[in-house]
């Protein structure tokens, strides 16, 4: 099982694109936070319980039905555990005190770059570095799997939170092309060696 100990609240939509509905973080750290691969079967629940909120959210912040944009979204749903214990992916979740609070995905693809999605921190846990920690597994786990960058999908308006995030956590606007067929969604990237942008 892999944990980490790093930290923000940011919110990335389940196909790429991030919100932030927390504010700034405030730069506190929660030290009773572990990051890691879901372990047993009760925290792969809340992890979809977590990925229904952020879809609920999403809905209502940008009037964006997921199941309806991304048919891929309903069938994760079906089975999280297998499609994210698959070789091409990854997913973790923050947990306090027994409790799922934040969740990350990572898809890795065969250009040597990973993608980072479907993050989101539950309300009662935002302010303390969550989302800062979960997108730093994600470049830790693409880092050792031989990944030159990690990239995202966002979308300017109702997620400019979320992309000052990614700003600090070293990630810009790129040329990359994304896989959302959305107007106005941007791509953002850095290399896992802390460089903004494409290797």
């Amino acid at each position: 099982m892999r944990t980490s100990t790093m930290e923000t609240d940011v919110r990335v939509h389940p196909g790429g694109w991030s919100a932030d509905v927390s504010g700034r973080s405030q730069g506190r750290t929660d030290v009773g936070v572990e990051v890691r691969t879901p372990a047993d079967e009760w925290e792969w629940r809340q992890a979809s319980a977590l990925l229904h909120d952020f879809a609920e959210w999403v809905r209502g912040v940008a009037g964006v039905d997921l199941s309806a944009e991304q048919p891929s979204f309903a069938r994760e749903l079906d089975d999280l555990e297998a499609v994210y214990t698959a070789d091409d992916a990854d997913m973790f979740v923050a947990v306090e005190r027994g409790l799922a609070v934040g969740i990350v995905a990572a898809r890795y693809h065969r250009d040597r770059s990973a993608e980072l999605k479907r993050m989101y921190v539950r309300r009662m846990a935002r302010g303390k570095g969550i989302a800062d920690r979960l997108a730093s597994e994600v470049v830790n786990a693409a880092a050792s799997r031989g990944c030159a960058s990690v990239w995202l999908e966002t979308l300017p308006g109702p997620m400019d939170p979320a992309i000052g995030v990614y700003h600090r956590c070293g990630f810009v606007q790129t040329r990359r092309r994304g896989t959302l067929d959305r107007a106005g969604i941007i791509v953002m990237e850095r290399s896992v060696d802390g460089k903004a942008g494409q290797p």
